[in-house]
């Protein structure tokens, strides 16, 4: 996952990691199968985002054309007729690595990375999720996986042991 990270880094991507990984790094150890991102949806930095993926051999996991993040009306469109809520791209080897881009995250980008916190692990600085913004990210979603996180993350924020 964190080699994901470095190619985001290495492209310049401006991005808030949120979901799973975000949780554990916020202090809540957990296992997650993906890397969950919004990004800031600017042309110069999808572009950045779409040769990120490239290099890292990701692909989206529905049949359209990774361009296809640079279309809010199609988003738009998606989320009307299908409920998507992400933008999911996995790599094709046996292990692979998943990203999925929030394309209608609950807190917009700009508040994401005005209160996010830089995370160091090794080499990576990570924009991570404030502890805040991750319980509203997963308020109301419906899976017992969040409402855990949620638990976990409010016990962080009192000072407990999650």
């Amino acid at each position: 996952m964190f080699d994901l990270i470095e190619v985001l880094s290495a492209n310049h991507v401006d991005y808030v990691l949120v979901g799973g990984l975000a949780v554990a790094l916020q202090g809540y150890q957990r296992v997650t199968m993906d890397v969950d991102v919004v990004l800031a949806m600017d042309e110069a930095n999808l572009d950045r985002f779409i040769a990120a993926a490239d290099a890292a051999g990701l692909r989206p996991t529905v049949p359209v054309p990774i361009g296809s993040l640079r279309n809010p009306e199609l988003i738009e469109q998606w989320y009307r007729e299908k409920g998507m809520l992400a933008f999911s791209l996995r790599t094709s080897d046996t292990v692979a690595t998943v990203i999925d881009v929030l394309v209608r995250p609950k807190v917009p980008y700009a508040d994401l990375r005005r209160d996010s916190t830089i995370v160091e692990v090794g080499p990576h600085h990570i924009p991570v999720a404030s502890i805040d913004h991750l319980i509203a990210l997963k308020t109301d979603t419906g899976r017992s996986k969040d409402a855990a996180d949620i638990e976990a993350l409010k016990k962080i924020k009192a000072g407990e042991q999650p």
